[in-house]
């Protein structure tokens, strides 16, 4: 991988940040070129540059995201197969250091595809740790991964008050125990 110069990743970080808050106004289709340089105070011609189009961005922007996400998975990876060595809480670090990240790309304003690849994504993982024995383990996989992103949703919608060690027990008590004790 070839070393980036400070002012190359200045300028895709500052863009980066610009795509984010104008995505929390309107869809990436309705963001311009034009109007992205203005946000990021950066001429057109430095935009492309980096990029193709404000697609080119959020692919790369996306790409990233996974591809972090994966090393922060890969690092806490266990070989454990006991669903009580969850280790939900570098996951929960990383989610809450790309908060603005992932509420725009979990909202109305964000990438449908986004979101399903999150879902693969985090299923095969865990399918990857745990197999695929029955249509009912798959059913609860399912129910798990789904579960856990509507928490990580509702935690960022809400503030992140909690900690992600506090978030990461809260997932993992009710994947084992249930909801009975919450309410």
């Amino acid at each position: 991988m070839e070393i980036q110069d400070r002012r190359v990743r200045k300028t895709r970080a500052i863009l980066k940040q610009s795509l984010i808050t104008l995505m929390k106004e309107k869809s990436i289709k309705h963001i311009t070129v034009k109007e992205l340089c203005e946000q990021s105070d950066i001429n057109r011609g430095t935009f492309y540059l980096h990029y193709s189009d404000v697609f080119d961005l959020f692919e790369q922007v996306e790409t990233e995201f996974f591809n972090n996400l994966k090393e922060v998975l890969d690092k806490n990876r266990h070989d454990s197969t006991n669903l009580k060595d969850t280790h939900l809480e570098p996951i929960f670090r990383f989610i809450l250091e790309n908060k603005d990240f992932c509420i725009i790309m979990l909202s109305e304003h964000g990438d449908l595809s986004f979101t399903r690849k999150l879902f693969k994504y985090i299923y095969d993982r865990v399918i990857q740790i745990y197999g695929k024995e029955s249509a009912s383990v798959e059913h609860c996989y399912f129910f798990i991964v789904y579960g856990c992103v509507g928490l990580i949703l509702n935690w960022l919608n809400t503030g992140a008050k909690e900690s992600p060690a506090e978030m990461a027990s809260l997932a993992e008590n009710i994947i084992l125990n249930g909801i009975a004790r919450y309410l």
